[in-house]
This record gives structure tokens, C-alpha cells and sequence, in this order.
């Protein structure tokens, strides 16, 4: 090696070893910006109210509200659990459902569960989601309980309020593999009337055959932070339902972007936290569709 070279090279090799990490912390800023920026985005987005007007079978029109994944705790402020049970409490509904994952990965706070229960207007039917089975399937079940829900695993009942009757249906949590579909039909004489809630939107593929007209489903948070594009990812790696409707046999699944999220601060703009309305109607001849937001804080 010529000697002349060598204070060059050794100059260049310092040099390269201060640049390398610039490049991994430039990155590392640009997507911080990136998302901070779609946090704000998402904030700034509010809450959507989908409203859907549904063909049913049914003495009079029934106005169901659903909520799903509120994954209470750190990243579902309590004010913003205040504030969903206020506009719900304004939308003059006659059952409140809720499909699952109240919990991220601990009970510890359990008791804003039957707060926000005891927040909604009844009566409030639950089913489990798979959050909720692999913290305390128990515990969860009581705190939804203790604010007056009636938690279906694997069950039914029928809703009567004035002039309607409404059969409904929980089939249990599928990605934890507590879903038994035959077991919550078991005392359903007509599932053509029957609205099912579940928490796992493949779910919806096994219940589908008994007929029944719509389910109601959760766990994607629509995608949650990612962008939509991402959608063609989720679908190959076996999540095709990621949100709105969609057609299964001769059912509808409605799968709901949520409440809450289960990574603190990251909710795009697109996966705006959702309450979804359904008008069941006897009047009605097709399914219409619209969407409006409001504010997540009052």
C-alpha cells in the first residue's frame, strides 16, 4: 500500500463509521414524523357513526347499536370511553351489543368495564373476545355482568322490547378456539331471524350455513395503523374480512373497526374508532348505507 494513502483511508473509515448510524436514526425520524403525523390524522378523524338501514323480518323497526374492542387501559382513555357511552346514550337505540376484547393483556383495569356498561343504555348483550380469553375469560365475564350485560358464550336469548322481539345469538371467541356454533343455535327455531355476534370475523364462515342474516364482528380494528393498501397483506396471511360488510352464502358479516386499540396512540385516519348502527326494518327493501363523524372528545 502506498504510505501517502493511508491517512485518506483512515480518514474515510472514520468517516463511515460515524455515517452508518445517521442512516438507521434518519430512518427512524422520518417514520416517527410519518407517524406522528397519521396520529393526528386519526385524531383529528373523531369518531365515526356508520348507520345501516337492513332488510329484517320483524314486528317494527329495531335500532341496534354495536361496539366492539374497547381494550380499556392506557390506549382507550377513560374519557374517551365517556364519551362513546354519551353519543350512544343519544342515539335513541333499543339493545346495545358488544363483540369482544374489553381488555388488552390484563384485568387490572376491569372496573372501567362496568363503568362503561353501567354508561350505556340497556339492555346490553356481550360475547367474549380472544383478549379476553387469554387474560381472564372469568373476570371479564363478571365485570360485564356487575354493570347489568348479558354475556353470551355459546348461547342465546330473545330480546323483547315494546312490539318487537329479537332473537339473538352469541357464538364464543374462534381465534382462541371457543367457538361452538351448534351449541349457541342449539335452541334457535328460526336463525333466519336470528342476529349473531362474534368476535373473530372468520367466525362468520362456520355460522353462515345456519341461515342467519347478519353477523356482527370485531378483532381487525380495520387494519388498525396500517395503511389501506396493506388490506391485500391481511387477506393473504388469512384475514379477508377487514372491515364493512361482506357476503357469506346467504349471510352478511359486518365486521365494526372498534372502539379502542391495542397498541397505545396508533389509530390511522382510515380506522377511525367506529360505532355502528343498525336499523333492522321490515320496510325496508334494500340495505342502505352512510357515515358521519363526530367528535371522540366532548
Amino acid at each position: 500500500m502506498n504510505p501517502a494513502a493511508a491517512p485518506w483511508l483512515r480518514r474515510q473509515a472514520l468517516l463511515t463509521l460515524v455515517a452508518m448510524p445517521a442512516l438507521p436514526l434518519a430512518a427512524v425520524a422520518l417514520g416517527g414524523s410519518l407517524a406522528y403525523a397519521h396520529v393526528r390524522a386519526g385524531r383529528r378523524a373523531g369518531l365515526a357513526l356508520t348507520h345501516h338501514r337492513v332488510p329484517w323480518s320483524i314486528e317494527r323497526r329495531v335500532r341496534i347499536v354495536h361496539l366492539t374492542d374497547v381494550h380499556v387501559g392506557p390506549t382507550t382513555p377513560r374519557r374517551h370511553l365517556r364519551r362513546v357511552a354519551e353519543v350512544v346514550r343519544g342515539l335513541g337505540c333499543d339493545v346495545v351489543v358488544m363483540t369482544g376484547d374489553y381488555v388488552n393483556a390484563s384485568a387490572y383495569h376491569e372496573s372501567r368495564i362496568t363503568e362503561l356498561i353501567r354508561d350505556l343504555p340497556a339492555p346490553c348483550i356481550a360475547v367474549l373476545g380472544n383478549h379476553d380469553h387469554w387474560t381472564d375469560p372469568v373476570r371479564i365475564t363478571r365485570a360485564l355482568e356487575a354493570g347489568g350485560a348479558r354475556v353470551l358464550r355459546n348461547d342465546s336469548l330473545v330480546v323483547r322490547g315494546a312490539g318487537f322481539a329479537l332473537p339473538i345469538v352469541g357464538v364464543d371467541d374462534g381465534r382462541s378456539r371457543n367457538a361452538d356454533v351448534a351449541r349457541a343455535f342449539s335452541s334457535v327455531p328460526e336463525p333466519h331471524r336470528a342476529l349473531v355476534l362474534t368476535h373473530d370475523p372468520k367466525t362468520a364462515e362456520a355460522i353462515a350455513p345456519t341461515g342467519a342474516p347478519l353477523v356482527l364482528a370485531g378483532h381487525t380494528h380495520a387494519g388498525q395503523a396500517l395503511p389501506r393498501a396493506l388490506s391485500f397483506v391481511t387477506k393473504t396471511i388469512g384475514m379477508p374480512y377487514l372491515r364493512g360488510f361482506h357476503r357469506i352464502g346467504r349471510t352478511d358479516l359486518y365486521v365494526s373497526a372498534g372502539i379502542g386499540h391495542s397498541l397505545y396512540g396508533l389509530r390511522a385516519a382510515s380506522t377511525a374508532p367506529e360505532i355502528a348502527i343498525f336499523d333492522l326494518d321490515p320496510d325496508a327493501r334494500t340495505r342502505t348505507s352512510l357515515t358521519s363523524r363526530t367528535a371522540l372528545t366532548a
